[in-house]
């Protein structure tokens, strides 16, 4: 059997000791473990039950200002994800780094989830075609007890989809990591209370009008209360195939007369079926044709609307007007990421299509040449103040689409050079403006006058970071599969004291090992 091996760069001393330097990847996620520690450190109050992250902080004091959002909190959870997925990828590579921090996140990530619990709470929602209780909606402000958050109040505007579509997709990802089915099922309650958003009602043509409201008290539908949700569907497909579940789930609709019906269906073909109607939906509704971008929203008016009374009384459909607002990186990053996953599982190669246009359209039209030290680098939107916008994360969004991208079969070139950029954006405002282990969230130009930063963007940055380094990852080992075949050549095998070993590629134990200039890593 061929032993897996990856190649690293190596420089050779003269005395014929061979000391290996960092890979790329590595140093990505040493990098990663450095803001993420910072920004725990800085950003984060209180106990292990009562744990908050605090919304501003100031990188010249351990001033901070109010606990955060329910969102920015769920991207210190994503963070937290990312860094032990990079963890366990590079486990061979660097065990070292595995064996110090492995344990630790997997423990700060359980914490973390736990604490998701101020921001909880509960109430009976009408929907289109429903009239049910969810017991566990997260609102966007923390409130101060477990279970009590605020999501019923101000007309529902205080609970949004979009922000149970980012915890549905960190959950799954703690599940995967950790097998703690209670990730699972929250991330599974989540996704039902998400589709349960979908504008069922048909048009005249007997068409549903589709898509899902910016929250259960707008008619507003927006890319970021749509797209996000596609991967994690396709996710929660994989898995519940994989376990071979055919239980029943009632889902409620309407028909063709817009009458609330219901059916029994299989959950994980239920998730494939949204997962493509809301991509479908998305890119007929606010994809533009000449940026080959996506809309930010359709707009509507602000009033909701009911039809029946009683206990028949349900949300009626309000039309909307045509798309407008900004073009945001994450918006797109989160419909090339559901291309992604809905061509791996479908082998459509309309979805092959759509990924190589994102990927090069995304590239030309978010990012710009700017020239520091020159040298020209890309730079991705950011905002003119820490304190407003949130184009740190957005454009981590998008970065993260990008790896995703990279892994498909025959990955478009542009995915390589955005995500070169973003690395070495990265490694310029780390090499020049890193103050106490935290990055300005203008990369190329630094932090101003300004010493105030949101745990946001921190985080933002160590999990791209950390995707980073399983992007590395991956080339290494892809690089070595195209020399692969130099290896099994009569060729001579030194470890890293720089005595030749004895045997051949697949007769040499685990280890690390220098060969025709590449160092391998031998399983």
């Amino acid at each position: 059997m061929i032993k897996v091996f990856i190649t690293l760069i190596f420089a050779v001393i003269p005395s014929a000791a061979v000391w290996a330097q960092p890979s790329k990847a590595v140093t990505d996620l040493n990098r990663a473990i450095e803001i993420l520690d910072a920004t725990m450190e800085r950003s984060f109050r209180g106990s292990s039950t009562n744990y908050y992250m605090a919304d501003v902080c100031d990188v010249a004091s351990d001033a901070v200002s109010g606990p955060s959002d329910v969102w920015p909190y769920t991207a210190a959870i994503e963070a937290h994800c990312s860094v032990l997925e990079a963890l366990e990828a590079l486990k061979d590579e660097a065990p070292d780094l595995y064996d110090l921090n492995y344990a630790h996140y997997l423990h700060q990530l359980d914490i973390l989830i736990d604490n998701l619990d101020y921001y909880r709470g509960s109430y009976t929602l009408v929907s289109y075609a429903t009239r049910k209780t969810w017991n566990t909606v997260y609102a966007v402000p923390r409130a101060n007890q477990r279970g009590k958050g605020d999501v019923t109040g101000d007309n529902l505007k205080k609970n949004v989809y979009d922000d149970q579509m980012w915890l549905a997709r960190e959950l799954i990802r703690a599940y995967r990591l950790t097998g703690n089915t209670s990730y699972r099922d929250i991330a599974i309650s989540l996704t039902n209370y998400v589709i349960d958003g979908w504008d069922c009602w048909r048009d005249s043509n007997g068409e549903e009008y589709g898509g899902i409201t910016w929250g259960p008290g707008y008619n507003s539908k927006h890319a970021c209360s749509n797209a996000p949700i596609i991967q994690p569907l396709v996710w929660l497909y994989d898995i519940i195939n994989d376990e071979d579940s055919d239980a029943a789930y009632i889902f409620y609709y309407r028909d063709e007369d817009n009458q609330v019906t219901s059916k029994a269906v299989r959950l994980a073909d239920l998730y494939l079926d949204f997962a493509k109607k809301i991509y479908s939906w998305q890119k007929k509704h606010l994809y533009n044709s000449q940026t080959h971008l996506y809309y930010d929203m359709l707009g509507a008016d602000f009033a909701l609307q009911y039809d029946g009374t009683g206990a028949s009384r349900r949300r009626a459909h309000v039309d909307n007007g045509g798309p407008t607002g900004t073009a945001y990186t994450y918006n797109t990053g989160t419909m090339l990421a559901g291309a992604v996953e809905l061509l791996r599982v479908t082998g459509d190669e309309s979805y092959r299509t759509d990924i190589d246009d994102l990927a090069y359209y995304s590239y030309i039209g978010f990012s710009r040449p700017v020239r520091r030290d020159g040298v020209t680098y890309r730079q991705w939107p950011t905002d003119a103040s820490p304190l407003q916008g949130f184009n740190a994360w957005f454009d981590n969004v998008l970065m993260r689409a990008y790896v995703d991208a990279s892994a498909s079969p025959n990955p478009s070139s542009y995915c390589g050079q955005s995500l070169l950029s973003f690395e070495t954006n990265l490694n310029y405002a780390y090499d020049h403006y890193l103050r106490n282990h935290m990055l300005p969230i203008d990369l190329l130009g630094g932090w101003g006058d300004n010493t105030k930063t949101k745990g946001f963007h921190q985080v933002s940055f160590a999990a791209e970071y950390a995707m980073l380094a399983i992007w590395r990852h991956r080339q290494q080992t892809e690089d070595v599969s195209h020399i692969r075949y130099k290896f099994h050549l009569p060729t001579n095998y030194y470890n890293l004291q720089g005595q030749l070993m004895q045997g051949t590629l697949d007769t040499l134990p685990h280890g690390i090992y220098v060969a025709q200039g590449h160092k391998l890593f031998v399983k």
